[in-house]
């Protein structure tokens, strides 16, 4: 099994220990446990999880997995899984929604609806920046907010022990090739107090 399809499984494993009353940290150490047992080697970026309102947050530097914030009845749940399997990255992450919350719902469905989008037109396109500005569009016309702090919606995966050199698909790198590259596409958008994202990598 590669790296990406051993996020993709933990991932799918990881969804029977979300029962209310578990706490972030609780679940994050859960999900790191799977991926070990699946056969990673490491993780080339610290598990993240977000309930609740800490759905807003997608980088490490703003939220760390807390043992005091706990999996309501109703809630969103935003998990990325990023392990190394023979120095390779996989890099995957969804939101879920916990109970029947109607609002988390659209918005876990509009995030999906977004990155399929956008996940689908980097296949056609040839720059960060023509992707980057479809993406964009499609968020501001749904009416959301781009929520990563740095204003990017994926990076190019480096493996090894590469994070420096990591390209973020953002204005920044606007004429940027994509073609020959591996690439994380992973738009996180919000309304309100609540994020949402869903990620996968694409090879283009």
């Amino acid at each position: 099994m590669n790296a990406q399809e051993l996020a993709i499984q933990a991932c799918e494993i990881s969804k029977e220990y979300l029962k209310p009353g578990i706490s972030e940290k609780q679940f994050a150490d859960i999900c790191e446990k799977i991926m070990y047992s699946l056969g990673a080697e490491d993780v080339w970026y610290p598990m993240l999880v977000n309930f609740n309102t800490n759905s807003r947050y997608c980088t490490r530097a703003n939220h760390l997995p807390s043992d005091d914030v706990y999996l309501l009845k109703d809630d969103i749940v935003l998990i990325d899984f990023s392990p190394k399997v023979n120095g390779y990255w996989g890099d995957y992450s969804e939101t879920i929604v916990i109970g029947e919350n109607e609002a988390y719902s659209r918005l876990a469905a509009d995030a999906k609806f977004i990155f399929d989008q956008t996940f689908d037109y980097a296949k056609r396109c040839n720059t960060i920046g023509e992707l980057f500005t479809f993406c964009e569009s499609l968020i501001g016309s749904m009416g959301y907010q781009l929520l990563d702090p740095n204003g990017n919606i994926g990076h190019s995966i480096e493996d090894e022990n590469n994070q420096a050199k990591r390209i973020f698909i953002s204005l920044d790198n606007s004429n940027t090739l994509l073609r020959g590259k591996r690439w994380a596409i992973e738009p996180h958008i919000g309304k309100g107090n609540y994020g949402a994202k869903f990620e996968n990598v694409i090879n283009l």
